[in-house]
């Protein structure tokens, strides 16, 4: 039988051994509304909107940061000294291999640095340069060293001063970089590079006078053990205004060869006997 519907329905009443039985029939599901129906459900969600959403997440994914030694390292190719002087600039960005960056102060702004040394009094340092040095040393995780022990700072090290006075026999330091000097020979690398440590001519008397010349007695005590250093370009330090750095000598460099060539300064352009000729002062009136 058919309803009026077009569903087809079973009989109301079966007859089993002369007796009649009542069933129920499930009426059947119209395959093609089904089909619809599952149709539905299938497109509810979009594949492309799921997969935009696991890319963004994915793109939102912070780097690590980076993890700082706080021991020191022994044996280094360079370990590079860093200081304000407009030399700074001739620094590579990109760290070389088997290196380390030491800073002083705020130079973490210009350069990444490993150590940081802040010798003076840390409150003073962050007034002066006007800079939240705490909050961003903290920030960046690098170790401090100081003279003294700051409790604000996270990796704060005391400067070392007892242990570099006994492996040298002498206190002689005017200058952040003369710390930072003495503390790198010791851990006995092959180079030590110097950015920024310009001194220039043009600063104080005392300021050239004492804080270069204490300076280049570390780097002495470097050359004294073999250790390499370079000077950038623009620093005055081992070099004196006006003169060059062979006294009584004229410096001449071969073009081709690049060999330096010394020749010593006359009074007359050509050696003269001392026993047969001296200098006479004449009195004279201009």
């Amino acid at each position: 039988m058919e309803s009026e519907n077009g569903i087809q329905k079973g009989p109301e009443k079966v007859i089993v051994g002369g007796t009649t039985e009542e069933t129920k029939v499930e009426t059947k599901i119209e395959p093609e509304r089904v089909i619809k129906e599952e149709i539905k459900e299938e497109t509810k969600e979009e594949p492309k909107e799921v997969i935009k959403e696991e890319t963004t997440k994915e793109t939102k994914k912070e780097e690590p940061k980076k993890v700082y030694k706080m021991e020191l390292v022994k044996e280094l190719d360079n370990i590079f000294i860093l200081g304000r002087g407009q030399s700074l600039g001739f620094c590579p960005v990109k760290k070389p291999d088997k290196s380390e960056y030491w800073g002083c102060n705020n130079i973490y702004k210009a350069r990444e640095v490993d150590r940081l040394f802040m010798m003076h009094d840390i409150y003073m340092t962050q007034y002066n340069r006007k800079t939240k040095i705490i909050e961003e040393a903290n920030e960046k995780g690098f170790p401090v060293y100081t003279l003294g022990k700051y409790e604000e700072l996270k990796n704060n090290i005391p400067y070392p001063m007892e242990e570099v006075i006994k492996e040298f026999g002498i206190a002689y330091f005017l200058t952040n970089i003369s710390y930072m000097l003495a503390l790198a020979i010791m851990q006995k690398p092959k180079n030590l590079m110097l950015f920024g440590v310009d001194m220039g001519f043009g600063t104080g008397k005392e300021y050239m006078q004492n804080e270069k010349g204490n300076i280049e007695y570390w780097l002495g005590v470097a050359i004294g053990r073999k250790i390499r250093f370079y000077l950038s370009k623009g620093s005055t330090l081992m070099r004196r205004k006006g003169r060059g750095n062979y006294y009584g000598f004229i410096a001449k460099t071969d073009e081709q060869s690049h060999a330096l060539h010394l020749d010593p300064v006359y009074k007359w352009g050509k050696t003269k006997s001392a026993l047969k000729y001296k200098i006479v002062k004449v009195a004279h009136n201009l």
